[in-house]
């Protein structure tokens, strides 16, 4: 009969970082693992926050899926007699293996042939396996925050651990913890334990107590909630990627109106956006042009908040708001002067070159040729300069990522820099959620070039998210290889490519799409978001046979190659391959990595590509002067190929 397993890790408080930028939905790669270690479910369910992982399957079978097992019997020479009929030695190792002697299976083993029966072996009873079915769990959560110690997966310590197979609490423990039958709420620091008399009753028990499993329905009640309190001419900031994050990591949905002296919204805006989000995690409000209004929501810790909660922290946000007036005040009693000075050389010069060593600078170098935007240059070394300056004042320093904001409310009528404020607004807005992305291209290049310097910084928040970084490229259709831009910029900086391939594998799989080779798709070493969406739409209706027979060609050009050292590029006598050269160099010098012009060109020179690969020998020697043209037109062929995301590079053990 099937069974139900609970496996739930509690925490006091878990890190809004736990799974970086990324809001995972934790029943792929968990479903994923059960799969990979044999055991079928029926359903998978998840209940994740800032207290809790919680994992419920349901439909266990009663014990792992059996195996198959070969076991060898006698030789076939001498078997069976003239009469076809089996020998004594053969019915007794039949009978003996508990099958029929017509089911045995003939195999060749150095040489000389044997019979062998196939016998399944029957898997582990369920109880005794929880404790591979929790590993599988819990190793299959890809945090990217550091783990509390060397024997723990998780960033904190566990402070209880619920492992129930129907209704029995199992024998495991987890972090040392033994496992139990109880779930827990938290109000503030208080936390309340439920006893469960059953996995099954889990979802119930978690109802009871106000927490909801799915974000998108915490967020229509979040929402709903804060629509009831805000005052009339108040509305939310846009902010969908904050507000969801919120939902996701928290269990109380209980928000609060804090509200703030109006006097300091004489800083500018994104400075107080930024101060909010870095220090209290609050939702700004606007109203309905768009300007920020002297307010922000909380979400409170408990579950009945109490009226004077909200006064408290209104009385903090506004001691901290005191010294960060004091700071901004400072800060733009010395500004003017320094932008006056900028000004006088920039008339002077015509021009204004940034600082060596600026990141924003380096970002830019290596984008600006790339994209084919050499004549903008010097409107980008101007805004960097300008930003550069914004970026000194303390306030900047204290909040990064503000110097745009800074600067714009302090070139007032210095007539040089006029033309770079709507440029620098377009900026602030795009940070402050107004915009996918900048109309302007110099802003898009800036706004990419911060976003690149914040994630490589360490700076992971919104201001740097792999998502808003992917979303600004394919908006803006920047055609680059995201992944080598970081390694040139910032050679220093270990890139999580996994992390980003992971979140473009989950963005594409919500829709129609030809399959992607996982684990291949996963271990790429490039990456062109904006390429790869334009190619996605056009990919919907690939043939699985296309797909198989590009990954079959991959295989082929490969294994004539294999072992064998890179080839500079060699000319051919032979007119198919001068062809083919001729429209590969043609797609090499494409920008960035163009997946569809790489599907078309295959699917347009397979012909000749197969006549390339007519009467070869297995493998080609890259000692013999006749192979080198050869060989090097097949290495760039399979790197082309293996760029495409449904090849499966790597054969499976199926294949072999």
């Amino acid at each position: 009969m099937p069974k139900t397993l609970l496996l739930e890790a509690g925490f006091l408080c878990l890190p809004d970082n736990l799974f970086a930028e990324s809001l995972p939905d934790l029943r792929e790669p968990i479903g994923q693992a059960l799969r990979y270690e044999k055991f079928e479910f029926a359903r998978l369910r998840c209940w994740i926050s800032q207290h809790r992982i919680g994992v419920l399957i349901e439909g266990l079978a009663e014990s792992g899926a059996g195996t198959a097992k070969e076991v060898r019997g006698p030789k076939a020479a001498g078997a069976f007699d003239y009469n076809n009929l089996p020998s004594l030695a053969v019915q007794g190792f039949a009978a003996a293996q508990g099958v029929q002697y017509k089911d045995l299976v003939l195999k060749e083993v150095d040489g000389e042939k044997y019979y062998f029966a196939k016998r399944q072996v029957t898997g582990q009873p369920l109880e005794k396996s929880v404790g591979r079915i929790r590993d599988a769990v819990f190793a299959a959560l890809n945090f990217t925050a550091e783990p509390w110690n060397s024997s723990s997966r998780f960033v904190h310590p566990p402070v209880y651990f619920t492992a129930m197979l129907d209704d029995k609490v199992c024998d495991v423990d987890l972090d040392g913890l033994k496992a139990t039958n109880v779930t827990a709420s938290h109000d503030g620091l208080a936390i309340k334990y439920h006893v469960l008399s059953g996995a099954q009753f889990y979802p119930q028990v978690l109802q009871q107590i106000g927490i909801v499993s799915e974000t998108a329905e915490r967020r229509k009640i979040l929402e709903t909630r804060i629509r009831s309190i805000l005052p009339e001419g108040y509305v939310l900031r846009s902010e969908g990627a904050r507000i969801s994050r919120l939902c996701f990591y928290k269990e109380s949905l209980q928000p609060l109106l804090i509200k703030f002296a109006a006097g300091y919204l004489d800083m500018p805006e994104a400075v107080l956006h930024c101060y909010m989000k870095k220090h209290f995690s609050l939702l700004a409000c606007d109203n309905n042009r768009g300007k920020m209004m002297p307010a922000a929501i909380a979400i409170s810790e408990k579950i009945n908040p109490q009226s004077q909660e909200a006064v408290l922290r209104a009385a903090e946000l506004d001691e901290h708001f005191s010294r960060l007036q004091q700071i901004w005040q400072a800060d733009i009693a010395a500004l003017p002067a320094r932008l006056s000075e900028l000004a006088a050389r920039f008339d002077r010069d015509k021009m204004l070159v940034p600082e060596a060593g600026n990141p924003l600078a380096r970002c830019a170098v290596w984008l600006i040729p790339r994209l084919g935007l050499e004549k903008i240059t010097p409107d980008i070394n101007l805004l960097i300069s300008l930003i550069a300056e914004g970026e000194r004042t303390k306030i900047a320093t204290l909040l990064p990522s503000t110097g745009h904001a800074v600067i714009i409310s302090q070139i007032g009528d210095i007539a040089a820099f006029k033309r770079a404020v709507p440029v620098l607004q377009e900026i602030c807005d795009f940070f402050a959620g107004r915009l996918s992305a900048p109309a302007d291209v110099s802003a898009r290049v800036l706004c990419l070039a911060l976003l690149m310097r914040n994630y490589s910084m360490g700076n992971i928040g919104e201001l740097a998210d792999p998502a808003i970084i992917t979303g600004l490229l394919r908006v803006a259709d920047f055609r680059i290889d995201i992944f080598q831009a970081f390694a040139d910029i910032f050679p220093g900086f270990n890139l999580p490519r996994r992390v980003w391939l992971q979140n473009i594998l989950a963005e594409v799989q919500k829709e129609p799409f030809v399959k992607i080779a996982g684990e291949s798709f996963l271990a790429s070493y490039e990456l062109d978001p904006a390429a790869f969406y334009t190619a996605a739409r056009t990919w919907k209706d690939i043939a699985a046979a296309d797909v198989e027979a590009l990954s079959a060609l991959f295989h082929r050009m490969r294994s004539k190659i294999e072992g064998g050292q890179p080839i500079r590029e060699e000319i051919s006598d032979c007119q198919i391959e001068k062809e083919v050269v001729e429209s590969l160099v043609a797609l090499e010098n494409l920008p960035g990595i163009d997946y569809l012009a790489i599907f078309e060109f295959f699917n347009r020179e397979k012909v000749n590509i197969e006549a390339c690969l007519m009467n070869l020998p297995p493998v080609l020697d890259d000692t013999n002067p006749e192979h080198l043209s050869r060989i090097s037109l097949l290495q760039r062929l399979v790197r082309q190929l293996g760029r495409l995301p449904f090849v499966v590079r790597e054969k499976t053990g199926a294949k072999k």
